[in-house]
């Protein structure tokens, strides 16, 4: 129980600051994911290139984005109230592990619906530009590189949604289950 609850704490802390970032500048994760990539002169050109195409994307998506980081900030928010109340042995601490659980897999699945929407754009608008990139990648690290580089930039939202998706679960089946019962002395009904 104490894992669980520690993890919830890092995901709810998580949470609240990526949603505090991207209320403030919806471009915000996006820029620091950019910054903390090492690239060729290259590759830097086409990126350069690229960002105008992005920002209209996320400038059409404004909205939806700003309700994505408010809904960021409240789970955030109610994760840690949650993980406090599991922590603290609280009478209500099962009800809400449970409840952020399901808000977190309805929030991951919302989020990536919206990733989806927004890469689809930009793969249709921007088609011949990544090719760009991926052929100035391949030049300068290697095929095998190029590849790896643009499977990681494209799979991360969905994987990192895919586990936060798994944590949650296992939230659910833990204190849903036997052990969370038997830890606030609910008799099986």
């Amino acid at each position: 129980m104490v894992v669980l609850a520690t993890t919830m704490m890092l995901f709810g802390g998580q949470t609240l600051v990526e949603g505090l970032l991207t209320v403030r500048d919806p471009k915000a994760l996006v820029q620091l994911a950019n910054q903390t990539q090492v690239r060729s002169p290259l590759e830097e050109e086409s990126q350069r290139k690229l960002e105008p195409i992005r920002d209209a994307i996320v400038d059409r998506h404004r909205l939806a984005l700003r309700v994505d980081a408010w809904a960021s900030i409240g789970l955030g928010a109610f994760v840690l109230y949650a993980a406090a109340a599991a922590l603290a042995r609280d009478r209500n601490g099962r009800r809400l592990a449970m409840v952020t659980a399901a808000l977190g897999v309805v929030f991951f699945i919302s989020s990536v619906l919206l990733w989806a929407r927004m890469f689809r754009e930009t793969l249709d608008v921007a088609r011949p530009l990544l090719d760009e990139i991926a052929a100035n990648a391949a030049q300068t690290a290697g095929r095998g590189a190029a590849q790896l580089g643009t499977t990681v930039v494209v799979a991360r939202p969905p994987l990192l949604a895919a586990v936060g998706i798994g944590w949650c679960v296992l939230i659910l089946i833990y204190f849903g289950g036997r052990r969370g019962r038997e830890l606030y002395g609910i008799s099986r009904a």
